[in-house]
This record gives structure tokens, sequence and C-alpha cells, in this order.
């Protein structure tokens, strides 16, 4: 909480659902209205699309917001073994307000030290920063460090 902004138990709660259940696709976190606790927006059944988590993404940046997410993200090595790893995402538009950037930025330690279990990391600014391709790579490369 080094940024006074506090995690709501829920975030906690449905975050382990999907990582010991598997019971969500992804998860939207967003900063309560007054910036004071981070608070869950919204989960996806297990039939939701990478595109769809993108377009949750548009909606924040078309309100000129951040959001925080996590991906349950499944993907196949080259030897053909599926694999499965939450993603965690810090989604921080070009056009977002400084205040949003800034408190985003400075909470988001606060909500993955919550958060135990988190396969990878991606920062992302824009569209090119969240394509699958450079996720996927993101992934592959921490199986390779294993």
């Amino acid at each position: 909480m080094a940024s006074g902004v506090a995690v709501k138990p829920e975030c906690v709660t449905i975050f382990n659902d999907i990582k010991l259940g598997h019971k969500f696709r992804y998860i939207v976190y967003s900063l309560t209205d007054d910036l004071t606790h981070i608070r869950v927006l919204k989960t996806a059944a297990l039939d939701a699309s990478y595109d769809n988590f993108i377009e949750d993404f548009k909606e924040a940046e078309d309100q000129r917001q951040c959001r925080y997410g996590i991906f349950d993200a499944e993907y196949q090595l080259s030897d053909g073994q599926q694999r499965s790893k939450l993603v965690f995402f810090l989604w921080s538009p070009e056009n977002a307000t400084i205040k949003q950037k800034m408190v985003y930025t400075t909470s988001k330690d606060a909500l993955k030290k919550c958060l135990r279990g988190i396969g990878t990391e991606v920062q992302a600014n824009d569209y090119g920063d969240l394509a699958w391709t450079n996720v996927l790579e993101k992934l592959l490369r921490g199986e390779v460090a294993h």
C-alpha cells in the first residue's frame, strides 16, 4: 500500500478462483472513482477470448483510464506440450490522464503482492504491446529460463 491505495479483499478471492479453479478466462481490475482502492471491475467466462480482454482495455482507453488485468493464457510449447499461465497486465494507454498513470503505476506492486502465482507480467502502453504475439513471446521466454 505504498501509494496509499488499498486492495479490496474481493481482488484476491476472484484471483484465487481463476488460479485454483480456472473459473474465469480473465479479470479486469480498476481503481475506485476516488482512487483509494483497487477493485474487481469485471470477470469473463471461460469462453471469452484474448480479443475480448483487449476490448475491455480499449473501453478504459476511451475513458482516458488505466487498468490492471489477469489473463489465463493457454499456449503450446515447441514440443507440443500445452501450458497455462496467469499473465498480469498493467494497461497504461498514452491518452490516460497523468493522475491515472501515476496512481496505477505506483499501486501496481500492492496488487501484485496480494496475487500469488502470477506467471509473467506485461506493461502495455499501446496495442503493439498488447499483441498476442508479444505476450506469447514473453511466456515462451519464461519457459526457456526454467
